[in-house]
């Protein structure tokens, strides 16, 4: 079952800590009956219908610590009669004699790797936020609501962002310079009462932008822009590319998209956090398990907690050797990108020097940085790669917006940029291909063309690019039809055929490893490459990955 979200924060005691526990039990009572709770809370299990449609099943336990903690924990677990997917939330809340800690996770199991759905917190969170006076994680405050930086508060903005102790993320919206003076705003709460609780949104108004750009120079926002600070030092000097940008270009043509990023990335971020050691009190197979009349822990509920670890350990050896798996072959992506790099340093030396001898050295150090005009060196993730690929290389490329296939989920992984920028390389080759044909390349096709050598060309390997299918793909009606994607209807009048030329973005990633298919109609009416599909290897199986 997979996190989607996990909310931790600390809260201190009060005189009235012992009601305050009582009413976030409350809350979470009710929250889990859709407000409509029975009149007692009680331990166990019991279930009812939802409102729109499906079974909410609700286990209640309640106990104390020999240390005299109070624990509460509520689990709930929605399931639908027309699909296999299992939604499930858990509250957890610890009262002591130090205050409260509080956890709130989300969690999906499904049997359909491709569904989609969005990310953001339950409303449990807001209403136990309430009942916490002072919310902290870490060093971080925890809020859920914007919080308006002034141009004079810029500087308690930049401390906060280069705080080592920080484990927040920061989102900085921005006032655009045109007239919208309301969609901006409505745009960051939207981003804050989805992250509420996993991350702090801030806007800063166009005095303020420009107070920020003048203390963090190139890892500022600009202006209509919104950035997500992810919990490393932020200084004007620090390396900002994990700190994702989403442009004001980018907002006004997909703005809910834009909000659905930045919520991915602060809730995929939550995710990975590890759960803080007091939790775990709910798995102490002594406090949990049930007891007979003299106290002695009963012999059948051990026996079961033993068969219960026993399956964690096997599921655990299991991921381990298919993590040792794709570490395999991420080291040989390794090695083989360390090699790229080696041919491409030794072009580039071989370039200057013939520069140098037609006295023209300048052209190579005048060339070296974007001007901000050009074609993107870098992105920061495939649906940043496709979005470029659809502004700067639409002369040789056609790239329609239903090619873009559950992207969330690779702009969300760690892989993120890495395979983000391997897809942009990718694009550009079968653009640059493109164009060479159309400027007069008769050398063959795309592959051909990877093997001569020219700049921005792709590894023409067969971990890297193929320009068909297997015959087990090709003979399998379910695996074929995977690949009718969607083209251009002066290539095919019904507005879709199928392509079987792919780029292997990774190899190592399983079954979200990206894939590009493409069709080359550089011979054709449109003289271009179409690309029907972009997105992870789950949704174009073959028989290794079915």
């Amino acid at each position: 079952m997979a996190i989607l979200y996990r909310a931790i924060w600390s809260d201190p005691t009060s005189e009235d800590a012992s009601e305050r526990f009582a009413r976030m039990k409350d809350h979470a009572w009710s929250w889990a009956h859709e407000g409509e709770p029975p009149p007692r809370l009680e331990d166990g299990t019991t279930s009812h219908q939802l409102l729109r449609g499906g079974t909410r099943t609700i286990t209640v336990r309640s106990f104390a610590t020999p240390e005299e903690v109070q624990a509460f924990e509520l689990t709930t677990e929605d399931a639908s009669a027309e699909t296999t997917t299992v939604w499930a939330t858990t509250v957890r809340l610890l009262h002591g004699s130090d205050g409260f800690t509080i956890l709130v996770e989300n969690r999906m199991d499904s049997d359909d790797p491709a569904e989609e759905f969005s990310r953001g917190r339950p409303r449990v969170v807001h209403q136990l936020l309430q009942e916490s006076t002072d919310p902290t994680f870490g060093g971080s405050r925890v809020a859920g609501e914007v919080t308006a930086v002034p141009a004079e508060g810029i500087g308690v903005l930049a401390e906060v962002l280069a705080s080592p102790e920080r484990e927040m993320p920061v989102v900085v919206c921005t006032e655009p310079d045109d007239k919208d003076t309301v969609l901006w705003r409505k745009t960051a709460a939207a981003i804050a009462k989805r992250s509420e609780g996993v991350a702090l949104v801030v806007t800063l108004d166009r005095a303020a932008t420009e107070q920020f750009a003048n203390v963090l120079g190139p890892n500022a926002v600009h202006s209509g822009g919104i950035r997500v600070y992810m919990p490393t030092p932020v200084s004007r000097t620090a390396e900002g590319r994990s700190h994702r940008f989403f442009s004001v270009r980018r907002l006004h043509a997909q703005r809910d998209l834009v909000i659905d990023r930045v919520v991915d990335a602060v809730a995929e971020l939550s995710s990975r956090r590890r759960t803080p050691r007091v939790f775990r009190v709910f798995s102490d197979p002594v406090l949990t398990a049930p007891v007979l009349e003299d106290g002695a822990a009963s012999a059948d509920a051990l026996a079961v907690l033993q068969n219960e670890w026993s399956d964690l350990l096997d599921a655990t050896e299991r991921d381990l050797r298919a993590l040792e798996s794709e570490s395999e072959e991420l080291r040989g992506e390794r090695d083989d990108a360390h090699e790229e790099l080696a041919r491409s340093i030794g072009h580039l030396d071989r370039l200057r020097k013939a520069l140098q001898e037609n006295g023209q050295e300048h052209l190579l150090y005048a060339t070296e940085h974007e001007t901000g005009t050009s074609i993107p060196d870098t992105v920061q993730d495939i649906d940043e790669a496709v979005m470029a690929a659809q502004s700067y290389l639409d002369d040789w490329l056609v790239l329609p917006d239903d090619a873009r296939r559950d992207l969330a989920k690779l702009t969300t992984t760690p892989n993120a940029s890495a395979w983000g920028n391997t897809t942009w390389r990718g694009l550009r080759a079968l653009a640059g291909y493109a164009r060479d044909v159309q400027e007069g390349w008769d050398g063959g096709g795309f592959w051909q063309w990877c093997t001569t050598g020219r700049p921005g060309t792709w590894p023409a390997t067969v971990k890297k690019l193929s320009m068909t299918e297997s015959d087990s793909v090709m003979n399998s009606t379910k695996l074929d039809d995977a690949r009718c994607f969607p083209v251009d209807r002066r290539v095919d009048e019904s507005g879709k055929i199928h392509m079987y030329a792919h780029l292997k973005i990774a190899e190592g990633g399983g079954n979200l490893a990206p894939r590009v298919y493409f069709l080359d109609d550089t011979a054709g009416p449109t003289r271009k490459v179409h690309i029907g599909f972009v997105g992870p290897h789950y949704l174009v199986p073959n028989k290794s990955t079915n």
